[in-house]
């Protein structure tokens, strides 16, 4: 395998933010590791880092809005996954994830979650301030979004914790909401989660590497590289769908702003054969 210039381990093998059974600040840092990485590949999402280079992280963290210099207020930027994390001068996008220092990966990770801690799955409510349309009438169900409010009634004399569990356990199965599909389960949502990264994988050592030598170097470290280079190929496809998912560029559109363009494709998009390509037309 001979290339001019050797890709970082760090840039592509992804195994140290990926583990069987991970606790919850290793499931934090694995899903901001996903979007400051795929944010490295975005031209755009580059750019707008670059025009906050030089507001202190003080500043960024009261931001509610962001006003651009050339493009105007950004309003919904403060409520994606780990924005803060881009706008990270110290690092992105220059550095890899895996080596900025632990210590300030987990800080940033930190201030994210305080700021959006996750949804429970189950809340007991004992506010006493619903309004009446919040509130289900007799025999009837009330969701607001896609939250549901109940009256239970449990007796706690007749059953024990398992039973009761149980007997709630059939009620959920039997009232899921047609329109709102049982979700992955933690697992599941990992391997689907993990797959972002390995295709973000392949598509940089095929912008480095040719393919069979691409495979060869990605099995020695255990990576799930395609057979074929036709899936490999189409791997590289997805990412730019993932790119435009991950940072909801589309949401911004309807918004009437701006994020990522429609035809922006990854900075790792081209593969050695496309470069040569290139290199040839000039």
């Amino acid at each position: 395998m001979q290339q001019r210039d050797e890709l970082s381990e760090a840039e592509w093998d992804f195994r140290p933010l990926t583990q069987r059974k991970p606790s919850v600040s290793q499931s934090q840092e694995f899903h901001a590791a996903i979007r400051y990485e795929y944010a490295r590949e975005s031209d755009a999402i580059r750019k707008l880092a670059g025009e906050f280079a030089d507001l202190s992280e003080d500043e960024l963290e009261a931001s509610e809005t962001l006003t651009f210099p050339r493009r105007g207020h950004l309003r919904m930027f403060t409520a994606f996954s780990f924005w803060n994390c881009v706008f990270w001068p110290k690092f992105f996008p220059r550095v890899p994830w895996l080596l900025i220092p632990h210590e300030e990966r987990s800080k940033r990770v930190a201030s994210y979650v305080a700021a959006h801690p996750p949804r429970a799955y189950l809340e007991i409510n004992e506010r006493d301030d619903f309004e009446k349309w919040e509130l289900p009438r007799e025999r009837g169900r009330v969701r607001v979004g896609t939250t549901e409010n109940l009256f239970v009634s449990i007796n706690w004399a007749a059953a024990n914790n398992e039973e009761i569990i149980a007997a709630f356990a059939k009620w959920v199965r039997a009232s899921r909401p047609s329109d709102l599909p049982e979700p992955r389960g933690d697992a599941s949502r990992r391997n689907v989660s993990a797959a972002y990264l390995t295709r973000l994988a392949v598509m940089r050592l095929l912008h480095r590497y040719r393919f069979w030598d691409a495979r060869k170097l990605a099995l020695d470290r255990s990576l799930k590289m395609p057979p074929r280079q036709s899936n490999a190929l189409r791997m590289r496809k997805e990412v730019a769908t993932d790119l435009r998912e991950l940072f909801l560029a589309d949401l911004f559109k309807l918004a009437g702003e701006f994020l990522i363009p429609p035809d922006e494709l990854p900075r790792s998009w081209s593969t050695v054969a496309e470069q040569k390509r290139q290199s040839r037309r000039r």
